[in-house]
């Protein structure tokens, strides 16, 4: 089974894939968002060409545990997707996977607005690597 990582943001949404079995996430294209049934239909897209069994949405949650007025956008995202596919959904605490991942850009991409492209899907990496990890 496949196993797809969603890092949420309002302007794009940051995406990586690994197999369960293997547990080696390999990042993917960013989308850079439209509108609501427009991600949708994306994400529907990845499922099927990568034969996707389970998706994971990282929820920026604030350092105390709370919810950030982002996560609150995240939760309902969840809750949209759930309806929507046919496949398990799941939320994991996601707090600081952006601060890691442009450390780790940092070094491989000096330039902030080559690496910039990237970091959502580096996020979703990192959210599909603390998934593993959990497991």
């Amino acid at each position: 089974m496949k196993v797809l990582a969603i890092d949420y943001g309002k302007k794009r949404m940051g995406f990586a894939i690994a197999s369960v079995e293997l547990k080696v996430p390999t990042p993917l294209e960013h989308l850079n968002r439209k509108d609501l049934f427009s991600d949708l239909d994306y994400i529907k897209k990845l499922i099927n060409e990568l034969d996707v069994g389970k998706i994971i949405i990282g929820l920026p949650l604030n350092m105390d545990g709370s919810m950030s007025k982002i996560a609150l956008e995240v939760d309902n995202f969840y809750r949209f997707l759930k309806k929507k596919v046919k496949i398990g959904v799941q939320m994991i605490d996601e707090r600081l996977t952006s601060f890691e991942a442009e450390e780790i850009l940092k070094v491989q991409i000096p330039d902030f607005k080559k690496r910039k492209g990237k970091l959502d899907s580096m996020s979703a990496v990192i959210i599909l690597n603390q998934y593993f990890d959990k497991k």
